[in-house]
């Protein structure tokens, strides 16, 4: 056996076979990064096709409130004693007061709390009853839109 024989039989050797010849880093990245395209591409045709419903119209009455030309109040009517107004008028220590007492973590989450949506998912098919909506975001949307 000569030298070139050698060379060849060492080659021959050295070369990956079967599993290891099929998944290459280069196909199993390509395969990864395909399946990530693959997942956005289908989030945004998901977010493009489904429409966002009206809101709960039980969420959006407030009461008639008739004033007089100074601005008192003469009276109010209506099923609910709720005010729409804006976050500006609403005073600051009292927006504080609320964040704290139903979120505390509302400067540092996302907006969804998965901790409390799995307790609320456990507690709910174990059947101890409904519950969910742990951040104000949740609460809100549960409200608005359920």
């Amino acid at each position: 056996m000569g030298r070139a024989d050698a060379r060849k039989a060492r080659k021959r050797a050295t070369r990956p076979s079967g599993i290891r010849r099929f998944f290459t880093w280069k196909k199993l990245l390509g395969a990864f990064f395909g399946f990530v395209l693959l997942c956005m591409g289908a989030f945004v045709v998901l977010y493009l096709v489904i429409d966002v419903p009206e809101g709960n119209r039980d969420a959006q009455l407030q009461s008639n409130v008739y004033k007089y030309s100074d601005g008192a109040t003469m009276a109010r009517t209506g099923d609910v004693n709720r005010e729409i107004v804006d976050l500006a008028e609403v005073p600051e220590g009292v927006q504080h007061t609320f964040v704290a007492a139903e979120n505390k973590t509302f400067y540092k989450d996302k907006g969804v709390d998965f901790k409390g949506t799995a307790r609320g998912v456990l507690n709910t098919l174990s059947g101890k009853g409904k519950q969910g909506g742990s951040t104000i975001t949740q609460q809100y949307v549960k409200n608005y839109y359920l």
